[in-house]
């Protein structure tokens, strides 16, 4: 069997500290800002890309379009989706 040699543990812990302390300091408004891309949106909604075409004509989703393409924040999408969320109440 192998043995790691010291420095190398230690770099690596040292990594793994600054790759957590990176992920911890993100804040969810990070990512509700963030852009998707209008090709990815019909896969995350499970609908068609004439579904995804008919709510951008009805404007039902915010977007972003510069030329031919096309962005949507991550934040609209999720707030269209709470739209249509049901529970189950009882």
């Amino acid at each position: 069997m192998a043995f790691m040699p010291q420095t190398e543990l230690s770099q690596i812990r040292s990594d793994l500290e600054f790759i957590k302390e990176k992920l911890s300091s993100f804040q969810e408004k990070d990512f509700s800002n963030q852009f998707i891309d209008s090709k990815r949106i019909p896969k995350l909604l499970n609908v068609s890309s004439r579904t995804w075409q008919s709510y951008r004509d009805k404007k039902e989703l915010p977007f972003i379009q510069m030329g031919q393409k096309i962005w949507v924040k991550r934040g609209d999408l999720e707030a269209f989706m709470d739209k249509y969320y049901i529970t189950n109440k009882k």
